[in-house]
């Protein structure tokens, strides 16, 4: 029997991937830049209060990562109503210009705080992909727009620290002693650590008190994002945070305390870019049953962390204390 002629151009295509093997490919590497896209536009959000530029960066991403013409962003205000923050692209539409237009409620819990909208291009047809971003958008979009709508609004309050909206030393204090309590009568693990940015003093003084305060304010929201719903967070005193970790024990609050510190370090501040962080944890029972042989043995372990070079998390040595 005679060999049946290859086909023309098989020779070429030899050796290369099959189509839809190479379309797989492609779809994958389009989710992953949609994605980047997405946690840009997060990070860009956190930076908005402080960063006139920070809001239509944010949008000019998410038009990226959901190849449409125009997004809308709104937010909820003082007053209780959605009010536009900023909005990228045309929205005027000649009559019988159909396309898709999707508006999605952003939600922190059950609480709506904005929402976001978006415009499609023309003859633009959504796609599963593109549906199942914009999901993925509203939840992560909500939670930091919650989270600094939250705590602009707790700032003036009393017990708040008037430049992140945290608990401040003593409203934490009282938290805590509160926790401890709880833990003992019910025979519960619970944790404490505390954050401290490095070298903020240098970051003070080379940009100024505002830039300072605008990053206090910005990893506040970073930090009351990557920790769970019933956790405490609060601002001690400087650039030092500090969390209360109920029902969690040693290890855990050490795999806790080093995403916070990563956090911080993978994030980027208006203006003075990168920070880096060390973090110190302690643990009831183990390292103290009352708050302050707690915090005086977390304590210990930050000045251990700040000597040993930084950029670590360190715990207490056990029987330091007398």
């Amino acid at each position: 029997m005679t060999p049946r002629a290859p086909r023309k151009g098989a020779a070429a295509a030899e050796g290369a991937p099959p189509v839809r093997a190479r379309d797989a490919d492609g779809l994958i590497a389009e989710r992953r830049r949609a994605s980047r896209s997405l946690w840009a536009a997060c990070e860009a959000l956190l930076g908005a209060p402080h960063d006139p530029k920070a809001l239509p960066e944010a949008l000019d991403m998410l038009r990226e990562a959901f190849e449409c013409e125009s997004v809308a962003l709104y937010a909820l205000a003082p007053s209780g109503q959605l009010e536009l923050s900023c909005a990228r692209g045309p929205w005027k539409s000649a009559p019988g210009d159909l396309r898709p237009c999707v508006s999605v409620p952003l939600l922190r819990g059950s609480e709506r705080v904005g929402t976001l909208d978006l415009r499609g291009r023309p003859g633009q047809r959504l796609r599963p992909a593109q549906i199942g971003l914009i999901r993925t958008a509203a939840g992560s979009l909500g939670a930091a727009l919650g989270a600094r709508i939250e705590l602009e609004r707790l700032r003036h309050q009393p017990g708040r620290d008037a430049i992140t909206g945290l608990p401040d030393a003593r409203a934490f204090a009282t938290r805590l002693d509160e926790e401890m309590l709880r833990a003992r009568r019910h025979g519960l693990p619970l944790s404490i650590l505390t954050v401290d940015l490095d070298h903020f003093g240098a970051l003070n003084a080379r940009y100024g008190r505002e830039s300072g305060d605008a990053v206090l304010a910005e990893a506040a929201v970073l930090l009351k994002l990557t920790l769970r719903d019933g956790d405490v967070l609060g601002r001690l005193e400087g650039d030092q945070f500090g969390a209360i970790l109920p029902e969690t024990d040693l290890a855990a609050a050490v795999r806790c305390a080093d995403r916070l510190r990563r956090a911080i370090e993978e994030h980027r501040f208006p203006r003075v870019s990168a920070v880096s962080a060390s973090a110190a944890v302690a643990a009831s029972p183990r390292h103290g049953l009352e708050s302050a042989e707690l915090t005086e043995r977390l304590a210990r372990a930050l000045t251990i962390a700040k000597k040993s070079g930084r950029r670590r998390v360190a715990i207490p040595e056990i029987g330091n204390l007398h």
